[in-house]
């Protein structure tokens, strides 16, 4: 069976609802794990994508600032260009993030 857009983020919301992974959602549904964050963020209220400045992140470490950025769905290279760090420190900390989020 084919799902429509509006079935595949109903689907989205339902099984992030039901707790289910970023990793398990993007099986389901076939859609990219930014695609998923997006619909999970219209879902849950946060359909502006906040800059670093206005959740309260202008204080911290340039590491906490770049996984708040993967955490809102940015590409490694706007991470990059944003916080001005190399191709090897974005990997790096992304690579974090993963472990954090549980998808390495």
């Amino acid at each position: 069976m084919v799902l429509n857009r509006r079935d595949k983020e109903q689907l989205v919301i339902d099984l992030h609802r039901q707790g289910k992974t970023i990793r398990e959602i993007a099986s389901a549904a076939h859609l990219s794990f930014s695609d998923i964050g997006t619909i999970i963020r219209r879902a849950d209220g946060h359909d502006k994508e906040s800059d670093i400045e206005t959740k309260d992140l202008k204080n911290k470490s340039t590491d906490t600032k770049a996984l708040w950025l993967f955490s809102i769905g940015k590409k490694p290279i706007e991470v990059a260009i944003e916080l001005n760090l190399s191709a090897s420190e974005v990997h790096e900390i992304q690579e974090e993030f993963w472990a954090l989020t549980q998808l390495y």
